[in-house]
C-alpha cells in the first residue's frame, strides 16, 4: 500500500489545475486591467498508458495587468480522479501565482503575439485518507494570432513537481486551442493538450487533455 500511495502521489501532483499557463492567448491584459478565466478540464489515460483512469479538474485564473505587457496571474484548482481500483479515491487542490510577459505583440511589424511565463504552485493531495503536500515550478512559452472572432494559440509548458522533499517528477505539455470572442471583453476557450509525463521513480507515459473555459476582461 505504501508503494502504491507513493506512485499515486507523484502522478496526482503533476495534474494541471487550470488550462494553458498563459491565460490563454499570448495577448496581454494591459496595465491596470483585470481578467478572470474559469475552466473545466478532463485528462484521459491518467497515470499510465492505456490506464482507463481519468482526472477531472475545475480551475481558473484571476489576472491583473501590472504593466502594458506584464500580467500577474493567481490560479486555483481542484481535481478528482475517476476509474481507480475499487475502494480507492484520490483528489487534490493547487494554488499559485505566475507572471506572463508578452515579448512581442501582434501588429504591422510582427504577425503573431509571443509571450513567456513562469510561476510556482503549491499542491495538496489526499489519497485513501492520507495527505501529502508538494510544489510545482512552471515555465511556459506561447503564441497567438487574431482572426476575429477567433484567436488561435499554441503553447509549450514545462513543469517540475516535487512532494514531501522527494526528487522532482517532470511534465512537458504542448497545447493547441482557440479563444472565440463574443465581445471585446468576453470569450469562450477550447483547447487540447498533449502531455509527456515522467513520474519520479516511474515509467514515462503520454496523456491527452481537453479543456473548455470562459474568460472575461473586467476593466
Amino acid at each position: 500500500m505504501k508503494v502504491l500511495l507513493t506512485v499515486f502521489l507523484s502522478l496526482m501532483l503533476l495534474a494541471s489545475v487550470a488550462s494553458a499557463e498563459l491565460l490563454v492567448t499570448a495577448l496581454p491584459l494591459g496595465q491596470g486591467s483585470l481578467g478572470v478565466l474559469g475552466a473545466g478540464i478532463q485528462d484521459s489515460n491518467w497515470a499510465a498508458n492505456n490506464s482507463g483512469w481519468t482526472l477531472t479538474t475545475i480551475g481558473g485564473y484571476v489576472g491583473y495587468g501590472v504593466l502594458d505587457q506584464l500580467d500577474l496571474l493567481v490560479t486555483l484548482g481542484s481535481a478528482n480522479a475517476g476509474g481507480l481500483p475499487a475502494g480507492i479515491s484520490a483528489s487534490g487542490t493547487a494554488y499559485g501565482a505566475l507572471l506572463k510577459y508578452t515579448v512581442v505583440q501582434e501588429g504591422k511589424d510582427f504577425p503573431v503575439s509571443v509571450a513567456v511565463g513562469a510561476g510556482y504552485k503549491f499542491l495538496a493531495m489526499t489519497f485513501a485518507g492520507t495527505s501529502a503536500n508538494g510544489n510545482q515550478a512552471v515555465v511556459a512559452l506561447g503564441l497567438s494570432k487574431i482572426f476575429a472572432p477567433f484567436v488561435p494559440y499554441l503553447g509549450a509548458t514545462y513543469r517540475g513537481t516535487a512532494y514531501n522533499n522527494a526528487a522532482s517528477s517532470t511534465q512537458f505539455d504542448i497545447t493547441a486551442g482557440s479563444a472565440i470572442a463574443w465581445s471585446q471583453q468576453g470569450a469562450v476557450y477550447v483547447e487540447y493538450t498533449s502531455q509527456s509525463i515522467t513520474p519520479n521513480g516511474g515509467t514515462g507515459y503520454t496523456s491527452g487533455q481537453i479543456a473548455a473555459g470562459v474568460g472575461y476582461k473586467i476593466m
